[in-house]
């Protein structure tokens, strides 16, 4: 019995073991890393080429002890500029008790450099004015906002409501931007919360309207801002260059063959001959055996007018993968003419940041068949990432290459971490199935 257990655990153990670096096929030194706590690395070219998952998904960073580390990969696009909130202008919307905000002609007067609002109500009974809500006005602002920011006096120490977020250009009709968002201002002892920000798509209106579900609820703003959008920039594409070459099966076919799992963005087409259109079909596929799937069209041209060479856009398509393109010409058009069509294939390079733990130097391994997806968010990863204190990142590079397990890791081999669990749970099984014939077989010679 003894034995089984111990053959069981060893099972066990061996199917939880660690990733190496022997399970990979290739590697890449990591250099420029020093004594920070978080570098970022562009994934190369050669990834791609060998990479046996187009999302990365067995991409590992090593340390020299041979641990992996933890990394995660950036969003392709990164904040350049966190613009400051900009304080609004408001005003509040007072009337009968009974009344609807929404039986409110509003009026807002911009003379002598004075703002005054004008409200009259419409199908209420008189009655004691309540505050109903507020107006906004934004109309100063030559650029969308993402959100509010307010800030009230409430009678008690803690506040919950939800409010309603309204945008117009003429203060007749209302476009609902946030139907229901949650405010609070929550104490208790030492501890507070506080929810003020109110996000939301961005949209640019003249005027804001802000209304409560409960009246009883609104609150005594003392101030509201408007929160400006992120600037966002993306990475600087790189280009791969290719040639096109004519399928001997089918004439005015050509193939491209990009030689690894690039996310293609753009594709820029050079005809040979000067002064040719040709509409073409751009399909795509993952590997020969499987069927082209449409991407999109387009008309390609190179052109020469006055001494000056026209030549046809980038085409853009969704970020794409798969490795082999076909340009199919269409025919009416007389095809591409003699000669060499050349393909420039770019694409927005991945990074990724990880944790420099433990000793140098770091490598970068990847192209592994059966490795699962071990990145984490990017938020998990960095402390107080999108904030003003998140860690800086640094910037490393990659150097030489290095074989580790050769082509060898990018074909399905036998798992033997996988089976040797299968086993150890198919021996447990049958460890207390025997235990279970003991017992009756037991209790049937007692009885």
């Amino acid at each position: 019995m003894k034995i089984l257990f111990s053959v069981l655990l060893a099972l066990a153990s061996a199917a939880a073991a660690a990733e190496s670096p022997d399970e990979f096929g290739f590697a890449l030194s990591i250099e420029g890393v020093g004594g920070n706590a978080f570098y970022r690395v562009a994934i190369p070219p050669p990834v791609y080429e060998v990479t046996a998952f187009a999302d990365l998904r067995d991409l590992r960073v090593f340390n020299a002890a041979g641990e992996t580390v933890p990394h995660a990969f950036l969003p392709l696009e990164r904040v350049t500029e966190r613009p400051a909130p900009v304080t609004l202008p408001f005003f509040p919307l007072r009337g009968p008790r009974d009344a609807r905000i929404e039986d409110f002609d509003l009026h807002l007067d911009k003379t002598s450099a004075r703002l005054s609002l004008r409200v009259n109500s419409r199908g209420s009974k008189a009655g004691q004015a309540a505050l109903l809500g507020y107006l906004v006005d934004a109309s100063a602002l030559q650029e969308p906002l993402s959100g509010l920011l307010l800030d009230w006096h409430a009678a008690g120490e803690s506040y919950f409501a939800s409010v309603r977020v309204e945008a117009s250009d003429d203060l007749k009709y209302w476009t609902t931007l946030v139907a229901d968002a949650p405010l609070a201002r929550l104490v208790h002892g030492a501890q507070r919360l506080e929810q003020r920000n109110i996000a939301y798509r961005s949209h640019r209106a003249k005027y804001l309207r802000l209304r409560w579900h409960d009246i009883a609820q609104v609150p005594r703003l003392v101030g509201v801002a408007g929160s400006r959008p992120e600037r966002r920039a993306q990475s600087e594409r790189v280009w791969k260059e290719l040639v096109a070459v004519p399928d001997a099966d089918r004439r005015g076919d050509y193939l491209i063959d990009t030689g690894g799992l690039f996310a293609l963005e753009r594709l820029a087409l050079r005809l040979p001959q000067e002064n040719s259109v040709v509409p073409m079909q751009i399909l795509s596929r993952a590997s020969p055996a499987d069927p082209w799937t449409a991407v999109t069209h387009a008309v390609v041209y190179r052109l020469k007018q006055d001494g000056r060479e026209l030549v046809s856009a980038e085409i853009s398509v969704n970020a794409n993968s798969r490795r082999y393109w076909l340009l199919r010409a269409d025919a009416n058009s007389g095809g591409i003419g003699a000669g060499v069509l050349t393909v420039k294939a770019g694409w927005t390079p991945r990074e990724i940041v990880f944790a420099a733990r433990g000793a140098g130097p770091f490598r970068l391994a990847y192209g592994n068949a059966r490795a699962r997806s071990s990145a984490l968010a990017i938020e998990t990863l960095v402390p107080g990432w999108r904030t003003a204190d998140a860690p800086t990142l640094s910037s490393a590079s990659t150097g030489g290459a290095q074989i580790l397990a050769g082509d060898a890791a990018l074909r399905d081999r036998i798992d033997v971490k996988k089976w040797s669990l299968w086993g150890a749970l198919l021996a447990g099984v049958a460890l207390l199935a025997w235990m279970a014939w003991r017992l009756v077989a037991q209790m049937k010679r007692q009885t």
